[in-house]
């Protein structure tokens, strides 16, 4: 019975890491630039891929949720003594991970989509005007932080 718990933690753990890493790269690199290439207007392709990322941004929040719990239940199978360097490396790296993503999903992107809906002709105002200088602050904010929780993700899964 014990090895189908840990079977089935080390599962859930390795399921939280595929949305988290595998998603965020899948959106970064394949769903954003076609969306933007193929929409008729960057202001629809904006409205879209803000859907689809208000939809992963809770995903995201859920496996970061399912990351933190299947970790603290594993300890006590991979932890007999002093946790090993490999071990603590992980958890600093998951830690990363966990921040990197909540504020990304848990903060900016939210903050983003509702500057954009609650300012009236956002996608006419011009570049330097207060709300699309915040927007552009928070999304590039969002996507290094969502760039580097797919680093420390794929560091993580590395040592997992």
């Amino acid at each position: 019975m014990e090895t189908l718990y840990f079977d089935l933690l080390q599962f859930l753990y390795h399921f939280a890491l595929v949305i988290l890493v595998g998603g965020a790269l899948v959106l970064g690199a394949a769903v954003a630039p076609a969306l933007f290439a193929t929409a008729r207007s960057r202001a629809e392709a904006g409205t879209t891929f803000g859907g689809v990322l208000a939809r992963f941004d809770a995903l995201a929040i859920f496996a970061v949720v399912l990351l933190v719990v299947t970790s603290a239940l594993k300890v006590g199978f991979e932890v007999t003594g002093v946790p090993e360097p490999r071990l603590v490396a992980r958890w600093g790296l998951l830690l990363v991970l966990a921040l990197a993503t909540l504020y990304s999903s848990g903060w900016a992107n939210p903050v983003a989509r509702t500057i954009r809906r609650e300012t009236a002709g956002f996608d006419d105002l011009p570049q330097g005007s207060p709300a699309r200088v915040e927007f552009a602050r928070l999304h590039e904010r969002s996507r290094r932080a969502m760039s580097l929780a797919v680093i420390v993700g794929l560091l993580a899964l590395f040592l997992s």
